[in-house]
């Protein structure tokens, strides 16, 4: 009690957390009260969705989006699916087209076309349509959300929209550039701007909180009921989230105090990849459908049948989530039962007699049937799950050694991925001997209910640790033999100077805390200049010179104002910079001291760390 009042400017009476996922995305918020201060009793309402014709609810709905003839959004979810199917069994005449998994083609190193799925008027759908889509679903998540806080009746305790905070999920291996434009796709869907009541967190980051408060299970031959160690001073974790389109894995460590304010501090550099459960089912589709039909007929069928292709996909999807692995003789976790798929009459009709006979055959007699062995389905998964387990490996080299437990002593299993049981099961076999391996009651939620408690109190996380180098580009006096000759330059005060340094900010791997504030300080160049940009780079070096030297990008651009100190020398023309740190962005602001004009912009990145130089012009 009482960390409301430290949280800033803004205090909330109502927190919303939407998890943005690539194959499902929900939502859940919590009141803001004396009450809910107390962490372990703090009550989290999450949404239920259900899938058209199921009858089991889930946390979540599709991430999915039908749109018209014009490219406009007109339904999202397992309706958007519903809608779509019954159009392509129409022969789509209405134009219509469909996006799901589009999640995954917002990276600049998008996977292969056919894992976010673009059909109808929608294929070969670039970027700027990518994000359109995302502000629409975003748009529809926070519609409904409005909708569903006030049909509670908890406007009537005395709040509304504006008494809201809310806070998205995103991957933790996204760069600076993605986490930019899921904030403008928030905005653009009518969340409100600022940091202070609209924030993003990482997946795994809000998965540790969550598993930090919340009771689990432990992985192995027994299963026993446990929890994450949290009260021993010192303790350290691994997360392990494991979604439909990314893997996402980083470390913490439970400060001294135990959890609660200001108690988990991140000790790994974050670490993952495209290795989600829907690349499982891509593989199922390039490689069993591929051997069934063959490549080329398949490829053809993607075309002329794919409301068909993709029901097949639909029934693999339910198969491999009720999928259960056994233990071998020697400890290995191993598919015994084959996979019997049904398929549609008109994909039936579609394939060649020699092919019917054939898979016929492999199903034992049964027509109308793909039969899919162990090994194959064993085949299938270890695509991605050895992948899985050799990124589980290299975040154990990556966390910071110094505390009194060397590595990590317990590795925790989320999201929707973590409910395949040959997945948790190869997970704690690779490492269940020398870590306790556990799940929490529900993986499937973890992320959005850590969420939800981040957004509550963002001061639960103490520290982080950045994934790159950051810094500014600048001038810094010249040195001979050293500095390119390309890159001298004299200033307005005859200083002899090399153009292009990269003045270091922060080294990768560096602990910042989360509320930490930096100021460093800059020499404004040019007598004449009223503006210039401060360009922010990353690279992966820990001594980086340049900014144009291999392996540094460009992350981010601060306008500074310096109009109020036009014509004094350099050393007068001074600029204060500062950086505020806060969930996983910063508030980059300039102040010219002369003026005292600030200018305030906001960077995607995490953690910084100050020095003096001179700015460039």
């Amino acid at each position: 009690m009482g960390d409301r009042a430290r949280r800033g400017v803004f205090t909330p009476k109502v927190v919303v957390a939407i998890d943005f996922g690539t194959h499902g995305s929900g939502f859940a918020w919590a009141t803001v009260s004396n009450l809910q201060d107390i962490t372990n009793h703090r009550y989290i309402a999450y949404q239920d969705f259900v899938a058209d014709g199921g009858s089991s609810s889930y946390p979540k709905d599709l991430t999915a989006v039908l749109v018209d003839a014009h490219r406009i959004p007109m339904e999202f979810g397992f309706e958007a699916r519903r809608r779509w199917q019954n159009e392509l069994s129409r022969g789509n005449p209405n134009g219509l087209g469909y996006a799901t998994r589009f999640k995954m083609a917002l990276r600049a190193d998008a996977p292969p076309a056919d894992v976010p799925r673009f059909l109808g008027n929608l294929v070969g759908a670039d970027s700027q349509v990518v994000r359109g889509l995302i502000a629409a679903y975003l748009g529809k998540v926070y519609r409904t959300a409005l909708s569903e806080i006030e049909a509670t009746g908890y406007r009537g305790i005395g709040f509304d929209a504006d008494d809201i905070r809310w806070c998205i999920t995103v991957p933790a291996i996204w760069k600076d550039n993605e986490k930019r434009v899921m904030r403008e796709a928030a905005e653009a869907a009518g969340m409100p701007p600022g940091d202070e009541r609209l924030l993003l967190v990482s997946e795994p980051e809000a998965a540790a909180v969550y598993c930090a408060l919340t009771p689990g299970t432990l992985l192995g031959s027994e299963r026993p009921e446990g929890a994450l160690d949290v009260e021993r001073a010192g303790s350290r974790f691994m997360v392990v989230d494991c979604g439909g389109g990314t893997v996402d894995i980083t470390s913490y460590q439970i400060r001294s105090e135990g959890v609660g304010d200001s108690r988990l501090t991140e000790i790994g550099i974050a670490d993952g990849g495209p290795l989600g459960s829907a690349y499982i089912n891509q593989q199922f589709v390039d490689q069993v459908l591929a051997d069934r039909f063959g490549a080329e007929k398949l490829k053809a069928l993607k075309v002329s049948h794919s409301r068909e292709i993709a029901r097949l996909e639909d029934r693999w999807e339910e198969w491999k989530v009720g999928l259960h692995s056994e233990t071998a003789p020697d400890g290995t976790p191993s598919i015994t039962t084959p996979c019997d798929i049904e398929v549609p009459g008109r994909l039936w009709e579609a394939l060649p007699k020699s092919t019917r006979q054939r898979l016929t055959e492999l199903a034992f007699g049964d027509p109308y049937h793909i039969v899919v062995t162990p090994e194959e389905v064993t085949a299938v998964h270890e695509v991605v799950v050895g992948p899985v387990l050799d990124t589980i490996e290299r975040q154990r080299h990556l966390v910071i050694d110094g505390g009194p437990v060397k590595g990590v002593d317990q590795i925790v299993i989320v999201g929707g991925f973590a409910r395949s049981s040959y997945l948790r099961d190869r997970i704690a076999q690779r490492f269940g001997a020398k870590v306790r391996v556990l799940m929490p009651q529900d993986p499937a939620v973890a992320v959005l209910g850590g969420a939800v408690h981040f957004a509550y109190d963002p001061a639960v996380i103490w520290g982080r640790r950045s994934k790159y180098t950051y810094g500014f580009q600048t001038a810094m006096p010249f040195r001979d033999g050293v500095d390119p000759k390309g890159k001298r330059f004299v200033d307005d005060d005859g200083d002899i100077l090399c153009a292009d340094r990269f003045n270091v900010v922060v080294i990768r791997g560096e602990h910042v805390r989360a509320d930490e504030v930096v100021e460093t300080s800059l020499s404004v160049m040019r007598r004449s200049v009223r503006t210039f940009d401060i360009g922010l780079f990353a690279t992966f070096s820990d001594d980086p010179q340049y900014v144009d030297e291999e392996g540094c990008e460009r992350v981010g651009t601060v306008t500074a104002d310096v109009s109020g100190s036009v014509g004094l020398p350099s050393s007068e023309r001074q600029l204060d910079v500062y950086y505020a740190f806060g969930g996983t962005e910063i508030v980059v602001e300039t102040r010219d001291r002369v003026s005292d004009v600030r200018r305030k912009a906001t960077i995607e990145f995490t953690e910084l760390y100050g020095r003096r130089g001179k700015a460039g012009d």
